[in-house]
């Protein structure tokens, strides 16, 4: 036997099992850490929680407009109607949103208190499972048409919502709902829905409680229990001054008040016209984004102007402690209104979507749809950012 030699194979075969010892263990840990890393990772991502919202402006039906959903129905005066069409072109734009919101102007009182037009609407009951099914699910019933039925129409009104599966604000049966804000919890945050509205036209309801209207102090007490309940605080605010661009004392005033108190979100309506949409910035740092005017979104009004409308769009961001917005977003929209066999008929399209083939059929415009178009381009260019733009910009 060769001492020599065996001893030399020995300690050869560790020199080698403690390399590959140390190979694997090496190898293994690198594994171990990475898969840490990863798993780490993966839990950071999963903290990010978001919430996506859309809102659009004044649901208004005038006559013209249940009329011709009326006979879209069928019998004439028969009490049946369908409102589907009118929201059939900007159904799948509202459902790519987890919350979608609407301003329902004209009050659903309930059927039997009759159909009625302005000055004082009511509209059919038909409207609400339209909405429902066009993907509506945050309807504001704080306007300055909230009253029209009088104070028993805006418990009847309540009632009706309350038997669908939709959120709603800004009309209330008790002080103890009137104390309570929406809060809508939706995957993992928690938003606060507030609204307010800066009158009922001199009408004033028989419990204080019932219509939320721009007043600082209730407005302070209000922000203060949202803000203990929230991630996030939005406010649904009617306000401004009827078809006018520009922003009245109210808005500023109020805007900045919101802003003071901290809130995230202000989306604003009633003007019947598109308004600014910009960033405002108190002394703390808090930033709030402000939609002064979204305009309307179905109704028949005189004019080109008020057919202009908007989408405002936006994320609510939750990861770890921070709290943010992230695609903060506005859509010029355009309500097409013609007259076909229906009577005055129409629909809601993206302005970039909208032809100006159609556009020359609408009768506000008269024939004169490309300078109406290009109008429009110019009034959003105007008053919107361009960084929120959501907007394809074209020659006609």
């Amino acid at each position: 036997m060769d001492f020599k030699n065996n001893r030399l194979t020995i300690v050869t075969t560790i020199i080698i099992s403690v390399v590959v010892i140390s190979f694997f263990s090496i190898f293994f840990s690198q594994a171990i850490k990475e898969n840490h890393n990863k798993s780490n990772s993966n839990k950071n991502l999963s903290t990010v929680k978001k919430v996506s919202f859309v809102g659009v402006g004044d649901n208004l039906i005038h006559d013209s407009i249940y009329s011709s959903s009326d006979r879209r129905k069928g019998v004439f005066g028969d009490g049946q109607y369908d409102f589907s069409n009118l929201y059939s072109e900007i159904k799948d734009e509202i459902n790519k949103y987890d919350i979608k919101y609407i301003n329902q102007e004209s009050i659903i009182a309930g059927d039997k208190y009759g159909i009625h037009n302005y000055p004082k609407f009511n509209t059919p009951e038909a409207m609400i499972p339209t909405l429902t099914k066009t993907g509506f699910n945050l309807i504001n019933l704080a306007n300055n048409h909230s009253m029209d039925m009088g104070s028993e129409g805006i418990s009847d009104s309540i009632n009706l919502w309350k038997k669908t599966k939709l959120y709603t604000v800004g009309l209330y049966n008790s002080q103890e709902d009137r104390d309570k804000p929406l809060i809508i919890d939706k995957n993992g945050i928690k938003t606060a829905v507030l609204s307010y509205t800066y009158d009922t036209n001199g009408m004033k309801p028989d419990k204080e409680y019932m219509v939320p209207y721009l007043e600082e102090n209730k407005i302070r007490k209000d922000m203060e229990k949202a803000k203990k309940q929230a991630d996030f605080v939005m406010i649904s605010v009617h306000w401004g001054d009827e078809h006018f661009h520009n922003l009245n004392k109210t808005q500023i005033k109020f805007a900045k008040l919101f802003n003071d108190l901290g809130a995230d979100l202000v989306l604003g309506s009633h003007a019947h016209v598109i308004q600014k949409s910009e960033w405002l910035q108190n002394k703390d740092g808090k930033k709030t984004l402000v939609y002064y005017g979204t305009g309307n979104f179905v109704h028949n009004m005189l004019g080109a102007d008020p057919y202009l409308e908007g989408m405002a769009s936006w994320t609510f961001v939750k990861n770890g402690d921070k709290k943010y917005i992230e695609n903060a977003k506005f859509t010029p929209l355009v309500f097409h209104l013609e007259r076909n066999q229906y009577g005055l008929d129409g629909k809601v399209y993206r302005l970039d979507k909208y032809p100006v083939e159609l556009a020359n059929k609408h009768f506000a415009m008269a024939g004169s749809g490309k300078y109406n178009l290009d109008n429009f381009q110019n009034i959003v260019k105007n008053l919107i950012p361009e960084d929120m733009l959501d907007m394809n910009i074209k020659k006609q």
